[in-house]
């Protein structure tokens, strides 16, 4: 039986910090673990990988950009390998995070092309590529994309079962569209999925579980709910102050959305 090195238990460390929600933690034990390792071992690109998702969840998307291409060059003998697709399609999350649509849009879809290539098109890389395309679209098309979102929402869920995070995502993604179409009342229903979903998996106090109800506010609040909408900000905002602190960025982001909503 193998015996755990201590590079091992470093990264299982900083994931296990990550699922938590504590990104800040995640992403020190990454950049630690970085400077750790010899550029030729088997566990940096995944610990590049890793910190990258951290800094996007620190909101330090064009940081956590470097990252994944740095991954990308490595990747360049096989271009269409798992890794490269993942982070291809990390990338184009990133990317259209900064609000470089038509890039993270190129992205997406050379990521979608390489997974169903190479890996097929039930694969999760493959699965997560075209999430990340969804993503895109739901601010450059939302409207022609809706019905290829949902069936996008539903081959997730088939392929990977409704318990996995990919799936969550995906719902996250149906909520986000049918806000952006002004569809309130049908956006609270797929926002009250996803927080039962996350809620149930990965617990009321994790930061996900908070944006979610903080969305589920910001889209009663557009859709003229002011009252229930003002009352579902303070509940989140005191909510995610308790389980996050006041410097969370995730903390951070909701007293933000709740200012807007409140105007307090």
């Amino acid at each position: 039986m193998a015996t755990a090195t201590a590079p091992d238990n470093a990264l299982s460390q900083a994931e296990r910090a990550y699922r938590d929600g504590q990104f800040y933690e995640a992403e020190v034990l990454y950049h630690q673990l970085l400077g750790d390792l010899p550029q030729n071992s088997h566990l940096f690109l995944e610990v590049l990988r890793g910190r990258a998702l951290a800094l996007h969840g620190l909101r330090r998307f064009h940081d956590a950009e470097q990252q994944l291409r740095r991954i990308l060059l490595a990747c360049m003998p096989e271009p269409e390998s798992e890794r490269a697709v993942v982070a291809l399609g990390h990338l184009a999350t990133a990317v259209g995070e900064q609000e470089r649509f038509i890039e993270a849009e190129a992205l997406a879809r050379d990521a979608v092309r390489r997974g169903e290539s190479a890996l097929g098109r039930q694969h999760e890389a493959t699965l997560s590529a075209l999430l990340a395309l969804g993503r895109v679209l739901v601010h450059t098309a939302p409207a022609q994309s809706e019905p290829w979102i949902r069936e996008t929402r539903e081959a997730i869920a088939a392929a990977l079962g409704r318990a996995h995070p990919v799936t969550w995502s995906a719902q996250d993604l149906l909520s986000a569209t049918l806000r952006a179409l002004g569809r309130w009342d049908e956006a609270v229903q797929a926002a009250d999925a996803l927080i039962v979903m996350r809620e149930g998996h990965q617990g009321a106090g994790h930061p996900d579980t908070l944006r979610a109800r903080c969305d589920r506010a910001l889209i009663l609040h557009a859709g003229g709910k002011q009252d229930e909408a003002s009352m579902a900000a303070d509940g989140v905002l005191e909510a995610s102050v308790r389980a996050l602190g006041p410097q969370h960025p995730v903390a951070a982001r909701i007293r933000q959305d709740h200012a807007t909503i409140t105007s307090r």
